[in-house]
């Protein structure tokens, strides 16, 4: 019982880069249905996700209280994301392959270790740096790749950067959010903030070409609906606490290099299920991703919890 405690938050990440990999799949899906309409998309993802967690507050079975708490560092991660990121993530998925927009977001810890470093002041030790190297070492084996700018946009390019950016000081300011609000607390306010925004722009844009009665029109298809559910409870829901959870207990480095993980899944997804293209080499690079994954994991060392809770005043 001890052991399992002591691991849930490492095992609670791993479990949410697996989610968020998939999701990939999802956003090209639903994305072909409203016809590349990234906020649309969004406004149902978001609703969803609000109405259910929503729901759980209604039910009972969870509690938020925000009184005398810095409620300005919540507002601040959801600027980042989703405001900001779930934009730009889900509009590169049209124009970028599924397999090549994870392979850049492999470099994603290291921007986080960087963001954390300046906004935290969290340093990782060489051990933890040495495998994280080797995690984002992967992503550039991956791109030696004859394809490897196969499908790829200059546009492609910008939103990926754009969006490892932004989710980067997304996860660093949820961090530090983290020392004051349950996880639940940080993600029902991003998560409405999301809802809020995409929504009230979608139909927005919708009313003034088009009555609301045909808002609905052509959405109500299995492919769809299917989408949404996954990227809605499964993604925006389930990931996010799973993360955010993890976020807040485990060594930053170890949080940041274990996310690589959805990389992985980004690509091997991408190609199995999507039928995008895949090179030998891109499997060396996806096998030093995992040795990296596997090595900080191992290295892990958790016994105790406080130590590797993030503490503003530290």
């Amino acid at each position: 019982m001890q052991n399992i405690k002591k691991y849930a938050p490492l095992f609670a990440n791993l479990i949410a880069q697996i989610l968020f990999g998939l999701a990939y799949i999802f956003i090209k899906l639903g994305m072909e249905v409203v016809d590349q309409d990234a906020i649309k998309f969004l406004s149902f993802r978001f609703g969803l996700g609000f109405v259910a967690m929503s729901l759980l507050l209604i039910l009972g079975m969870k509690r938020v209280s925000y009184k005398n708490k810095p409620l300005f560092l919540i507002l601040l991660c959801g600027f980042f994301n989703p405001l900001i990121s779930q934009i730009l993530e889900t509009s590169s998925t049209t124009y970028a392959p599924t397999s090549q927009i994870a392979m850049y977001n492999s470099l994603m810890p290291v921007i986080m270790l960087f963001f954390s470093a300046i906004i935290n002041h969290e340093y990782p030790s060489r051990r933890q740096l040495a495998f994280v190297s080797l995690c984002v070492a992967g992503v550039f084996i991956t791109t030696l790749a004859d394809k490897a700018e196969a499908g790829m946009t200059s546009l492609g390019l910008i939103l990926i950067i754009g969006t490892m950016i932004s989710v980067s000081l997304n996860r660093v300011l949820v961090r530090r959010a983290s020392a004051y609000f349950s996880s639940f607390e940080i993600i029902y306010i991003t998560t409405a903030m999301g809802a809020i925004a995409f929504n009230f722009i979608s139909i927005g844009h919708h009313l003034s070409s088009a009555p609301l009665s045909t808002y609905l029109y052509g959405l109500m298809g299995p492919s769809f609906i299917a989408s949404v559910l996954y990227m809605g409870i499964g993604s925006c829901v389930c990931a996010f606490l799973l993360m955010t959870y993890a976020s807040a207990n485990l060594p930053f480095a170890v949080y940041s290099s274990t996310c690589t993980l959805s990389t992985v899944v980004g690509i091997v997804s991408g190609v199995f299920i999507l039928g995008e293209a895949f090179q030998p080499v891109e499997a060396v690079g996806v096998a030093i991703i995992l040795i990296g994954i596997i090595g900080i994991s191992l290295s892990y060392d958790k016994s105790n919890i406080s130590e590797n809770r993030f503490h503003p005043n530290k």
